[in-house]
């Protein structure tokens, strides 16, 4: 009886360190994410977020991801884009773990269009050029609403969805990532069949868009 009371305290006492250890992580991840936005200025891209990298491998990339979403879109972006060694070999499985870590999503019409709420959505649609959409929509982990939210926010910034000429100059493995990798790791992401090509020109991405959108209203209904 007393073995058994002194084994529960201790087990008390580790999930109690445990629990503290994790917080202090936390902590520590959100700290130095701090240390690296407030730093941004000197140097950009590649230049200044390597700096970082050693610290940056100690945490979880969702979890990065997710502690950022209160920072600009363009920046979170700048993030993602010069640190590849991060992500550059994530599984489809691994990028669904990121979604859900950054839902739930801001409802979309009370965020403005550079908010990084859905900076999965942005990167995998406009630089994996794959349908992180349709993705999305496929999980049942997700709610209606979930899906609804992420569908009104697309229709909102479709046309940010799209590389243009300059953002795909800077592509050039110094600034950002080089766009022969992310060609690399899009034919990887896609050979599962979990995740395909975003195939649609911005007029037809509108359409699929607006299909969806019914789809998940008449659901509701």
């Amino acid at each position: 009886m007393i073995f058994s009371l002194v084994l529960k305290s201790c087990n008390i006492i580790l999930a109690i360190r445990l629990f503290a250890m994790m917080n202090n992580k936390q902590q520590d991840m959100v700290n130095l994410l701090q240390e690296i936005y407030d730093s941004e200025g000197d140097y950009f891209g590649i230049d200044h977020f390597s700096r970082f990298l050693n610290e940056l491998k100690k945490y979880d990339f969702g979890e990065m991801l997710a502690c950022q979403a209160k920072y600009p879109l363009r920046y979170v972006l700048d993030f993602i884009l010069s640190t590849e060694s991060l992500w550059i070999k994530m599984s489809d499985i691994e990028w669904l773990k990121v979604m859900s870590l950054l839902n739930p999503r801001p409802k979309p019409f009370s965020i403005e269009i550079f908010d990084a709420g859905y900076v999965d959505i942005h990167f995998l649609c406009k630089y994996m050029g794959v349908n992180a959409i349709e993705m999305f929509l496929q999980q049942e982990v997700f709610s209606n609403e979930d899906k609804k939210k992420l569908l009104q926010y697309s229709r909102k910034v479709a046309g940010f969805l799209f590389i243009n000429e300059l953002e795909l100059e800077n592509l050039d493995g110094s600034y950002f990532v080089h766009k022969d990798e992310l060609e690399k790791a899009r034919s990887t992401l896609i050979s599962t069949g979990t995740i395909k090509l975003l195939n649609y020109t911005e007029d037809e991405f509108r359409e699929y868009i607006e299909r969806e959108l019914k789809i998940v209203s008449m659901l509701e209904e």
